[in-house]
């Protein structure tokens, strides 16, 4: 009667342990698949804006360039169509491509300080070009060819804007990212704790 009673409880503990582990193992899965699409849906209107704000430069140069009379403002168009075509190089491939499920919660963290820590180095970067274009325009002041000035002049302005531009673009898309992962992430890796024991990892979830 005993050893039977002790067979039973044992069969409770594995079959409770079971569905433990097995709701565990759901439940990750279902906050990395929830927070990739998060993730992979802020990103994607990222570079929906990216590539509008690129075609706006491109066409509006464009335009531009054929209206004005001023040699300034024509080397401006330029210098504008160029960063245009080069942020759209840059939009076009991460708007056009598939993103990859993450296959783990580890990979999920992994790429999403990755993607925070890209537009973050990319707003300073900013930084350093519109210091560049104020460089530029400070170069051409020291020239004695009013052609050259107003080149240098035309190059600066168009470099300052598409710096600001793009550091409001990269600081936005650090800020969205951030408050995502502690939105939606942080939260479940607060309850979730990782172990290992020899050659195995074990997985545990607080619920309360």
């Amino acid at each position: 009667m005993f050893d039977i009673e002790i067979t039973n409880m044992k069969q409770i503990l594995l079959f409770t342990l079971f569905f433990s582990l097995k709701y565990s193992i759901a439940q990750t899965d279902s906050i990395i698949k929830q927070f990739d699409n998060r993730k992979n849906t802020l990103n994607h209107n990222g570079m929906i804006v990216l590539s509008s704000w690129a075609g706006a430069n491109i066409i509006g140069s464009g335009v531009g360039y054929a209206l004005t009379n001023s040699y300034e403002e024509k080397e401006f168009y330029l210098m504008n169509g160029a960063w245009g075509i080069i942020n759209l190089g840059i939009a076009l491939p991460g708007l056009l491509s598939k993103a990859k499920p993450t296959p783990t919660l580890y990979d999920l963290q992994k790429n999403q300080t990755k993607i925070e820590k890209l537009f973050l180095a990319n707003a300073i970067l900013d930084v350093a070009y519109i210091s560049g274009g104020f460089y530029l325009k400070e170069y051409g002041n020291n020239q004695t060819d009013i052609k050259k000035q107003q080149m240098y002049h035309g190059f600066g302005n168009s470099v300052i804007i598409q710096g600001a531009g793009l550091m409001v673009f990269d600081m936005a898309m650090t800020i969205l990212n951030n408050r995502n992962r502690k939105k939606h992430l942080d939260p479940f890796l607060k309850k979730a704790s990782i172990s290992f024991s020899g050659n195995f990892a074990r997985l545990g979830y607080r619920f309360n």
